[in-house]
Parts: C-alpha cells; structure tokens; sequence
C-alpha cells in the first residue's frame, strides 16, 4: 500500500528546528519533502552538537529523515526563480524567516501565490505576523519565558528554570503538521489554498490551558514549586536506597490509600491532614516528613514492582541511556536502527509517531547531506546538467 502522503510535495523552506521536525511528521508517512538551506552555510541546525565523530550532524539525521535535501541560496535573485518553479509544482511551502526578510527576497505568500494560487503557505514566527512583535526575532526560550512557563519552572526560592529540551520548537512542530494536514484536506475539498499563520508563542500558550483563564477568574498565578505538583500531592520525585529518582504522582484519592498501603502507611489515610487533596495540598511538608523517609530506604525496583501490583502510575527518571536500553521501549519498538550510507552505519533514533494500522509511516533514510539531491531535484524540474553547472558555478546551488 502507498503511504498516505504519497504524491503530496512539501518544500521545506525553514530553519533550526520547528519547521525541520513539522516537515519531518510529514515526510515519515510519505510526502515528498525538499529540504532547502543556504548551499554553504546550510541550516544553523547542523553546527549544534551531537556531532558523529565524522561531523556530521546527527540531529540532522532525525528531523531531516526521509527528505531531499537541496542546496539554495533564497537570498539571491536566481535562488528566488528557482524556489518560484519549485513551488510551481508543490502543494505546500514552509517557511519561518521574518516577515521583512521573505518580502525583501521577494518570497511572501503574493508572490508565492502569483505561480501558484494553490498552494498552501505556512509561515511560522515567533510572534505572528501582525501585532507591534511580529517581526521579532525568537527562539523556543524566548517564547517559554514570554507565555509564563518559565515563569512557573524552576525551585520556590530559585530563578526561573527553561525546561530540558526546546519544547516550544515541538509543540509548534505538531501544531504546524496539523495545520498542513486541515489545509490540504479544505484544498482537496476546494481546490484552494491558503496561508496558515502559526506562531511559536502561540502554539505554546495553548497547551498550558489552565494558565490565564485562572489568572482571569481567581487571581491565581502558577509559581515556581520546584519538582512537587502544585495542585496535588503528593506528586513529586522522590529518591531511593540506590539513588534512582522516581516519579510518583498520586493524582487520585485511590492511588493516595494504594501508597499509603505499599508503604505500610495506612493510618495516612485517616489523618485528617491528609483526607483529601486540598488537605494534602496544604499540609503538603508534614506529608512528605511521612512518606520521603519511607521511599528513601526502599529499592527503586521493589518500589517500582510493587506500584505496577497496587495499579500506581510510577515511573523511573530516565537518562537518554536508559531508554535506550529500556524493556519495554525495545520490545515496542519506540526507537529504531536506521542504516546511514554517509556514515556506513546504523544509527538510533525515534520510531514513526503515531502508529497507523492500515497506513503506517517508515523511515526510508536518514537524513542527508547538504545539498545531496541538489542535481536530482532540480534535474526533476527540467534543469539542464549545463543550466545546473552555472547555478552551481554561480554560488546559487
């Protein structure tokens, strides 16, 4: 069976992270996808680390899997032609550049729409196309610290904390698929196109959905409560005997009394403290005198085992290097081996998400190389190897 995008062509326009990893979703389930960076600098991506011992970027490897990577300056009034012909024959373009710079390059949706008025057009920003921010520069720490998150992650008495990972990149990479998935399916409705206007600040204000409309009715504010849920309890990370941390969220009354019993701790339950959750809540310290030194002279995995017995959501804090050797992530398959040609070797990355019964994404290859299919796709478009030759000559390609 063909994947489900098959025949659907995505130029991916964009930079970084967000736009890479949008395009990536898409390319796993069969669009074809055309990777455009500058020809000599390529994306800015490429220079973070990790880097194979080769130096190539293996970051590069996951987000840009399953595309055709083209070397093309878009600065250049002869990049500007050829992106125009590729997008001539495309169903959607990417892009996340700032407003000012895609109509300097004469690349904005009129002028994408003037050879294609079919096309559907997503332009990721920081802050939106309009409003006095939106030709602002951002990155995914800029809009955590804008929305509040930052705000409200760290310790009590400490600064505020970004997360771990550019998860405002990601959150906007999913909503950026989903938006290119609606388009398409009204342009297969309509036969029209359309541009989609998606901030990374917004993408991410909309998943913290308890933030503002409690902020507007109640005055609360989320502050920072280090590790602790700042709503139930317990629901922390705790550690034990051997040193593991584990996470431990009772956010039920019935998986409180189950703690309570593995614990040895049945007499928690009729404490009047602790009865219910806004009792715990506000009693939260005097709770944890109770439960931190019960957890701390148990093994993780006799903790762990007996949680899975009693039904209470548990689980160990993962390094990169547990998961990858993980029972149940190796047995489900949540990471996958991928031959790479450049490198001559298998590499570990993220299996296809989600997984569909009838029509299922894959990995075809990881990602290239800077302009690897640079002659293929344009030689598709009806270039000459001598019209190729001079763009090459040129610095264009």
């Amino acid at each position: 069976m063909k994947p489900v995008l098959d025949g659907v062509r995505i130029i991916d326009a964009g930079t970084v992270l967000a736009v890479p990893a949008m395009a990536g979703i898409l390319s796993d389930f069969g669009a074809d996808v055309i990777k455009i960076e500058h020809p000599v600098a390529g994306d800015p991506g490429r220079r973070y680390p990790p880097h194979s011992s080769e130096g190539q970027c293996l970051t590069s490897k996951v987000t840009n899997r399953n595309k055709r990577c083209l070397g093309l300056d878009l600065s250049r009034p002869e990049g500007r032609d050829v992106l125009l012909d590729l997008v001539a024959d495309a169903d959607a373009i990417i892009l996340n550049y700032r407003l000012s710079t895609l109509k300097k390059w004469g690349i904005d949706y009129d002028d994408l729409t003037a050879v294609n008025p079919e096309i559907v057009v997503l332009h990721l920003t920081g802050f939106g196309r309009t409003g006095p921010y939106a030709d602002r520069p951002a990155f995914s720490r800029i809009v955590e610290a804008y929305s509040g998150l930052t705000y409200a992650t760290g310790d009590a008495a400490g600064r505020p904390m970004p997360v771990g990972a550019p998860i405002a990149d990601h959150v906007a990479s999913v909503y950026g698929a989903f938006s290119l998935m609606l388009a398409l399916y009204h342009k297969r409705r309509t036969g029209r196109g359309q541009l989609i206007d998606l901030s990374l600040a917004e993408s991410l204000i909309r998943v913290l959905d308890g933030f503002y409309v409690g902020y507007r009715e109640t005055g609360y504010v989320p502050e920072r409560s280090g590790t602790a849920n700042p709503v139930i309890a317990p629901h922390d990370t705790y550690r034990f005997a051997d040193g593991s941390w584990v996470q431990v969220p009772c956010s039920t009354q019935n998986m409180f009394e189950r703690l309570c019993s593995i614990l040895g701790a049945d007499h928690l339950v009729k404490d009047p403290r602790f009865r219910t959750n806004s009792e715990r809540v506000l009693n939260r310290d005097e709770l944890d005198d109770e439960l931190v030194p019960r957890l701390a002279a148990m093994p993780s995995d006799r903790f762990l085992s007996l949680a899975e017995e009693a039904g209470i959501a548990a689980a160990r804090v993962n390094s990169a290097a547990d998961l990858a050797t993980d029972q149940h992530a190796v047995e489900r398959g949540i990471l996958e081996e991928v031959f790479d040609p450049n490198l001559h070797r298998d590499l570990l990355m993220q299996a296809v998400v989600p997984r569909l019964s009838v029509s299922p994404g894959a990995i075809r290859w990881a990602g290239r190389e800077l302009g690897q299919d640079t002659d293929s796709v344009l030689g598709d478009l009806g270039y000459s190897t001598g019209r190729i030759d001079e763009l090459r000559d040129s610095g264009v390609i």
